[in-house]
């Protein structure tokens, strides 16, 4: 019997063996990379495939806008989105679905039944509903009970989600403060503490499994913080009032006011007359009237934009022009404080001075004569501006322009301010003749927060302080999370100097150009300005400004009104004046303020008695007209123009309090016609008196 070879299986099974453990380890590696490498890149897509049928955004609340005593100026509302879900819908009965879509469709006009029909048809090829998603978004920005009516109805497959609505209950007010966001559009306080009020949003999410739900979650919305602003809605409003009734009265390319505490900087008021509803922004008020709504809709889009970009900005901060005379008190400042003058300095007005070829009048054209320098304030005496800026010189002239602030931003708290460092002189480019320009305000232009902001310093002790419009940001526990202090910018004059300069310019409304805001028992003092800006050929080339702090001896409020290059303009008749007056005077009754001095008997009366008459010949009359409502005398102007040539009666005669003194006028060199009185609004024999007691013939047209 033959006898077999033995076989060696050994190797065989060593090779099994080893690709076994080959495979093995291959198998356990990969496990190992699926679970460690990759398992958070799986694990996130099994959570989205749980949470994609339902996840919902919370938005939270944007924080709220508060005047300084707690009234809201801006605020968020609950809102709900409408939202289609196609996959569950696409799953409901036929007539669950008929009666969804004829409700929602119904209620809103927007939405089309075929269309919304379309999204949740079955297609035969995917087995899935056209619109394969559980978030379609229907209809924005609906109201909590019209949300509650539509759900009441047993809506399938749309779902409500919480949003929020910025809301202005007081519509237009302070609208160039408080602004707006919009897209890319952002103004004001809601652009420049935009991340303060924005909050963080929450989400809602359920998981699912096999279909079913499993879990709800939600995490809370954190509500935005609180701003509380530095304004105070009752002066804001009378602010507001103020801008309206000049703005009506006097059309003009604007008009505006200002109210700020000068020691802090806290600004009370920002009132502009281009004003906008903020709660619809992009829709002009003018479209209320017919004739603009036709000529709005032919424009186009850029053409649009330009107009609301133009109603948008604040002229306060973004808007520059020529100062004019309410610059000459800071000039004046400037020289007692480096002792180039002082109060007892002496100067003569001839009416016109020469520098090089040019002749520089005075807004009197025959002069003041010899003058104090309370005078030069209170006349607003170019000639004697002209002679305290040669003393000072260019270069210490161009130093004080720059301490007190000018050619720089202020910092102020919003967005769009301008330095206007473009449209000054530097140093080394200020000759004889724009030193003497410059001495009165012109050849050089500043904003209104500019002007308002160095002329604080003339009252307050010398600061120049940064305005500011938020005082605190809350968070919604109510604690205070930032604080804005008054801040110096930096110290430009002395006590002394300030306490001369706040003393002295209460003669401008007691006695001078500003005399008509001047309020019995009160101390105002202050300072007009009337500035030709840029071209000087054509009357709306013209801004008038009144500048005014009260009481004082410790000066609380500052004011500054600005009729801005005001239509077919005319000396002595569009003027800032009553608009100042009435706002101070409004802020005294709502602050309760106690009077200054005690108006003594005779002063306050204007029943019988005698009074002596001033010569006014070669004044302004202008000037002469507050003069003589002050002693309780009527007048009879004859003649056109507004430099008097002769009166009757004559200078030193006396008359009965309530008498009459006739005013003979002609007009001046390079001067506009007769100051012609405002009788808008008045009844037609009140009208015609007025016109016939100023000197002028009425010739009526049409029904009276």
């Amino acid at each position: 019997m033959k006898r077999r070879k033995a076989v060696d299986v050994r190797p065989k099974i060593l090779f099994i063996r080893f690709v076994f453990i080959i495979i093995l380890v291959g198998l356990v590696g990969r496990i190992f990379f699926l679970k460690v490498a990759k398992s958070a890149e799986y694990e996130s897509k099994a959570k989205t495939q749980q949470v994609s049928r339902y996840d919902i955004t919370i938005s939270p609340n944007r924080g709220a806008i508060l005047d300084r005593n707690n009234q809201a100026l801006a605020v968020s509302t609950t809102v709900y989105n409408m939202v289609l879900d196609a996959r569950n819908l696409s799953k409901a009965k036929e007539s669950e679905q008929e009666k969804t879509l004829k409700i929602i469709t119904e209620h809103f006009e927007e939405l089309d039944y075929d269309t919304l029909k379309q999204y949740i048809t079955i297609n035969p090829q995917t087995q899935k509903p056209n619109l394969d998603t559980h978030w379609k978004y229907l209809v924005k920005g609906i109201e909590r009970s019209e949300k509650e009516e539509l759900e009441a109805q047993g809506l399938k497959g749309i779902v409500f989600e919480q949003s929020t609505k910025r809301s202005y209950p007081l519509k237009t007010l302070a609208c160039h403060v408080l602004g707006f966001i919009r897209g890319d559009t952002q103004w004001g306080i809601e652009s420049m503490y935009n991340s303060y009020m924005t909050g963080m949003p929450g989400r809602s999410f359920m998981t699912y499994d096999g279909g079913n739900m499993a879990v709800h979650k939600d995490y809370n919305a954190q509500d935005g913080n609180t701003i509380v602003t530095t304004l105070d809605y009752t002066i804001q409003q009378y602010a507001e009032d103020a801008v309206a009734e000049v703005a009506a009265q006097w059309p003009s390319e604007n008009v505006a006011a200002m109210v700020m505490n000068p020691k802090t900087g806290e600004v009370y008021a920002m009132a502009d007359s281009h004003q906008f509803d903020l709660n619809h922004p992009s829709e002009p008020l003018e479209l209320q009237n017919e004739e603009f709504k036709k000529d709005w809709e032919k424009i186009d889009a850029d053409s649009k934009m330009e107009y609301l970009n133009n109603t948008w900005k604040n002229f306060n901060i973004s808007s520059t022009y020529e100062p004019g005379s309410i610059f000459k008190p800071l000039v004046v400042a400037a020289a007692l404080e480096e002792n180039v003058v002082s109060p007892s300095t002496s100067f003569y007005c001839s009416g016109v001075t020469k520098v090089y070829d040019r002749d520089i009048r005075c807004h009197l054209r025959s002069g003041h004569g010899a003058e104090t320098l309370e005078d030069v304030i209170a006349n607003s005496c170019n000639m004697g501006m002209i002679d305290i800026a040669n003393k000072m010189g260019r270069k210490l002239f161009y130093q004080y322009q720059k301490e007190f602030g000018f050619g720089e931003k202020t910092g102020i708290d919003l967005p769009g301010e301008v330095s206007a460092s473009n449209l000054m002189y530097s140093e080394e480019r200020i000759g004889p003749v724009e030193l003497a320009t410059m001495s009165f305000g012109q050849s050089f232009n500043c904003t209104s927060i500019q002007i308002l902001s160095a002329f604080s310093s003339l009252v307050n002790g010398g600061n120049l302080m940064k305005p500011y419009v938020v005082s605190q940001i809350l968070d919604t526990e109510g604690n205070v999370i930032v604080e804005n202090k008054p801040q110096i910018i930096r110290k430009v004059i002395s006590q002394k100097t300030s306490d001369i300069m706040r003393e002295q310019m209460q003669a401008t409304v007691e006695r001078g150009t500003g005399k008509k805001a001047k309020i019995e028992g009160y101390a105002i003092g202050g300072k007009t300005g009337t500035a030709e800006q840029g071209n000087r050929s054509s009357n709306s080339q013209w801004t008038l400004s009144y500048i005014a702090y009260f009481p004082v001896e410790d000066p609380q409020y500052i004011v500054l009104t600005v009729i801005h290059r005001p239509s077919d303009y005319v000396d002595g008749v569009q003027t800032p004046s009553p608009m100042t007056k009435k706002l101070i005077e409004n802020i005294i009754q709502y602050k309760n303020l106690e009077p200054s001095y005690v108006v003594e008997e005779e002063k306050s009366k204007t029943t019988a008695g005698k009074v002596k008459i001033d010569d006014y010949t070669g004044e302004s009359l202008y000037n002469v007209l507050g003069a003589l409502d002050s002693k309780g005398i009527g007048y009879k102007v004859v003649g056109a123009g507004n430099t008097i040539t002769n009166q009757a009666p004559h200078g030193g005669a006396e008359i009965e309090v309530g008498g009459q003194i006739i005013l003979y006028v002609k007009k001046g060199e390079d001067e506009g016609g007769l100051a012609v009185p405002n009788v808008v609004g008045k009844k037609y024999e009140e009208a015609v008196t007025a016109l016939n007691d100023m000197g002028f013939e009425v010739e009526t047209q049409g029904d009276t």
